[in-house]
């Protein structure tokens, strides 16, 4: 399937992707439910956007240059996972992964990682499938970069929607915002290609509202 990097990455970034994305709040769901106000939830992805983003991120820039380079991938997904301390957001990230492994099938059937890990109980981190799959459409690193920062900052904006509605139209200014504002930081997050140098930024508070929140019976999205 020839596309375009451009088409590509339109592509990905389509919430109509089947990439499991509905089910990921991005953080939010589990802030409200241990009792962030609705008028701090800005503030929130801000923080997200400088932290657990920016570590999918590098994650995925990196899974891109081993792929090129047909280096080891599971040092990349250690090192993912040693800057992802939550299990329930190791855990979400993999899940999400699951419908991203379906979407690179399609796209690059002959992938030999792809393959690999569609057969694997445990599936790799989304951003790990990210970095896979841009390499086999030959998207830049940088373009990949924004990608998962605007696709991070979407799904927290599609959650919001349903958790606390509001105008939609304010919802896109703050995404458009919110990536300018990190926009700055992509271009060295692009050159990065060793998995130690990926970003090692935590968001403690998230990641305790994230155990919580995956003990919760009571919840519309896993993370």
């Amino acid at each position: 399937m020839a596309l375009s990097s451009t088409s590509a990455a339109m592509l990905l970034a389509d919430a109509r992707l089947p990439s499991g994305g509905h089910a990921h709040s991005a953080g939010v769901e589990p802030a409200l439910m241990s009792g962030l106000r609705a008028a701090e939830l800005p503030a929130l992805l801000r923080g997200r956007a400088a932290t657990v983003t920016l570590v999918e991120a590098g994650t995925a820039v990196v899974a891109r240059h081993v792929s090129l380079i047909d280096g080891d991938l599971d040092a990349v997904e250690a090192a993912w996972a040693a800057r992802t301390p939550s299990a329930a957001l190791r855990d979400a990230a993999r899940h999400l992964a699951r419908g991203y492994l379906r979407v690179g099938t399609e796209l690059l059937p002959g992938d030999s990682a792809i393959h690999t890990w569609r057969a694997r109980t445990t599936p790799p981190p989304r951003a790990c499938v990210l970095g896979v799959i841009a390499a086999g459409l030959d998207m830049p690193a940088l373009d990949l970069a924004r990608l998962v920062a605007y696709e991070d900052m979407q799904a927290a904006a599609a959650a919001v929607l349903k958790l606390e509605p509001r105008d939609p139209l304010d919802l896109v200014s703050l995404v458009v915002e919110i990536c300018g504002e990190v926009e700055s930081e992509l271009p060295l997050i692009a050159q990065i290609t060793s998995p130690t140098d990926i970003p090692a930024l935590s968001a403690p508070q998230s990641e305790q509202w994230a155990q919580v929140h995956a003990q919760s019976t009571r919840r519309l999205f896993r993370a």
